[in-house]
């Protein structure tokens, strides 16, 4: 009974420090209406698709799902703009949906770390699902999507939970953990296409597994028959109609083959990074693991590959924990290498699966022996500060962007009738509100030639590194760096850290293919460059 009180106590400061970390830095680039996190859900896209009752055609490159529960919690908002008490189109109000949008995101955030800690209670003992969940709150990449309104943190919710049915099925067979996991499993694919990728073969290795499970109780049980059993017919019923619903089939039919053809061959389609060969898809695994080590840094990225390894010389006695590789095995094969493509982020889920053999791991480690017991849990704890300093860094980064340094000397410096030229996506440049300026995605010197501005702005997070050489906007940054047309540097700024943990190098560096680290976390804290007319 202590032990348990002990047990709900340490969950609970596990869950309150997700909670913390997920929740400081929340209104990064806030008051806005775009945002500064690339690919952000901002509020403009729900209340268009609101407007249009998500039917009648309605698409966008993301399933509609998360777009339900943010119209839900918009609600009493939208109330108040019909009764004409707020206006929805005003930055204050705007600004309120976008807490709320991000503000789901630290609760599903803090969710998926509860999940996590079930899911090991399932597999293993107390102390392993505990560490487990720790290791998931310090995740590097998760705690910058637990709190925007990107759909990483939402699908992956889905995703967990599923995980946590497809555990319990796998252990007891009933009925209801087959029905659950094929219906969190179809919201997951409604939240966030690529989620399909986890139920391609998994759904597979459960029937196989069910196969086995009937034939002990019968041997003399077919395949066919152990297809043809209520459980299998059920979850895929439930879950075919879950998807279907969720879809808005029935009233927006066109609209669910218009996302389809968005994301399959329009401008919602990933273009792929890597050669479609053999080196092309080594490559992208070697940069899997590259990035795998990014997000948790280098001692839990060690521990977790040992406890992969220590999971395989047990395999008998951790099939369950095993399982749980059949699901990301998966989506590996079956969507990061159909899209050729690996961002930090597209890694997340297999990160999450990872903590599971990292909380292995550490327990395996901190009760081998009673000897320097004490020894093992300090350096237990020194591997868990570090990584907590590793992780907070990102938040130290949203916390003090260089944007708001240079919205200061903007204001103190330039005056707002001057003519100002940015260069590249609004959400990665500082906010120009009640500025005079104007915006292009492709510079060029004919471009600087008809604007002819006071001032031009450009982010690193936009700047010559994204364009091919001997391109016109290759030749603009160029000759502007060179001071060869008539503009000259008079502030260049990004915050620098007293400790960098995190590889910025690594993140911002374009000019090596295969040696950098992709993902938005570039887009944090940008080098700001500002020329002036001479």
């Amino acid at each position: 009974m202590k032990s348990e009180k002990k047990l709900n106590i340490a969950i609970a400061l596990i869950l309150l420090l997700s909670f913390s970390l997920n929740l400081y830095g929340i209104s990064w680039g806030l008051p806005s209406f775009n945002g500064w996190a690339a690919d952000e859900l901002i509020p403009a896209r729900v209340l268009e698709g609101i407007s249009q009752g998500f039917s009648n055609g309605w698409h966008y490159k993301y399933p509609p799902f998360h777009y339900y529960l943010l119209t839900i919690l918009y609600s009493p908002i939208l109330l108040l703009a019909r009764l004409n008490i707020l206006e929805i189109s005003s930055l204050q109000t705007y600004t309120i949906l976008f807490y709320i949008g991000r503000f789901l995101s630290v609760i599903q955030g803090t969710a998926i770390v509860f999940f996590v800690y079930l899911c090991g209670r399932e597999i293993y003992e107390k102390r392993a699902a505990l560490l487990a969940a720790l290791i998931t709150v310090l995740i590097c990449p998760f705690i910058y999507y637990a709190k925007t309104i990107n759909l990483d943190v939402p699908y992956l919710f889905w995703f967990v939970l599923s995980l946590l049915f497809y555990i319990k099925l796998l252990k007891s067979h009933k009925i209801q953990y087959y029905l659950l996991f094929s219906a969190t499993a179809a919201v997951a694919v409604a939240t966030k296409d690529q989620a399909y990728g986890f139920y391609v073969s998994t759904p597979f290795f459960i029937i196989w597994q069910h196969h086995r499970y009937l034939k002990q109780k019968n041997p003399a049980i077919t395949l066919k028959e152990s297809l043809t059993d209520k459980k299998i017919i059920g979850a895929l019923a439930i879950g075919l109609f879950v998807f279907l619903i969720l879809h808005n089939i029935v009233f927006n039919f066109d609209g669910f083959f218009a996302h389809i053809r968005l994301i399959t061959s329009g401008s919602g389609k990933i273009r792929p990074r890597y050669e479609k060969n053999i080196f092309g898809h080594l490559n992208m695994l070697w940069q899997s693991f590259r990035h795998i080590r990014f997000s948790f840094g280098w001692p839990i990225y060690i521990i977790c590959l040992i406890g992969i390894l220590h999971a395989f010389t047990r395999r008998n006695r951790n099939y369950i924990l095993l399982s749980l590789l059949v699901p990301i095995v998966s989506y590996y094969i079956f969507y990061i290498t159909i899209i050729l493509f690996n961002d930090v982020r597209y890694l997340l889920p297999i990160c999450i699966i990872f903590t599971f053999f990292g909380g292995l791991a550490i327990d395996v480690f901190l009760k081998t022996s009673k000897k320097l017991f004490g020894f093992r849990v300090a350096a237990v704890g020194a591997i868990f500060v570090y990584t907590f300093a590793y992780t907070f860094s990102v938040n130290i980064w949203m916390v003090n962007d260089s944007r708001y340094y240079v919205e200061k000397w903007m204001s103190e410096n330039i005056d707002k009738s001057a003519k100002i030229l940015t260069i590249g996506l609004i959400k990665y440049l500082p906010r120009l509100d009640g500025f005079n300026f104007e915006n292009t995605e492709n510079p060029s010197l004919e471009e600087l030639t008809r604007i002819q501005p006071d001032y031009i702005i450009i982010s690193s997070g936009y700047d010559r590194r994204r364009f091919e050489k001997n391109t016109p906007e290759s030749e603009f940054f160029s000759k502007l760096e060179a001071g060869a047309v008539g503009y000259k540097q008079v502030l260049q700024y990004r915050f620098q850290p007293k400790v960098e943990l995190l590889p910025y190098e690594e993140l911002s560096a374009r000019q090596g293919r295969y040696m950098r680290i992709y993902s938005n976390f570039d887009k944090i804290n940008p080098v700001i460059t500002i020329y002036k007319k001479q």
